[in-house]
């Protein structure tokens, strides 16, 4: 059985583009209940579970004093690290 690669991983292989895990950010940002989201080249992910998942990134984005510009980063560390599922 092959092992899948995380997000960051596949950007290193320039197989997801950072203005793709950008807009997954925002994505999540606009909508923490998105369904999946779908990378160009086939890779689907659910944003609320790498998030979830993620052990800072659930804490920090439920944190009611911390802002979206203080969340971004947490949420973008969790999509980086998280392995999507290949279409």
């Amino acid at each position: 059985m092959t092992e899948k690669l995380t997000v960051q991983a596949l950007c290193d292989l320039g197989l997801i583009a950072d203005a793709e895990v950008e807009a997954a950010v925002a994505v999540f940002m606009a909508d923490p209940m998105a369904p999946p989201y779908v990378f160009k080249e086939g890779y689907r992910l659910n944003l609320g579970k790498a998030v979830r998942r993620h052990p800072g990134a659930d804490d920090f984005f439920h944190r009611s004093g911390a802002g979206p510009l203080l969340k971004r980063p947490y949420i973008r560390a969790a999509i980086l690290q998280a392995r999507p599922e290949r279409e």
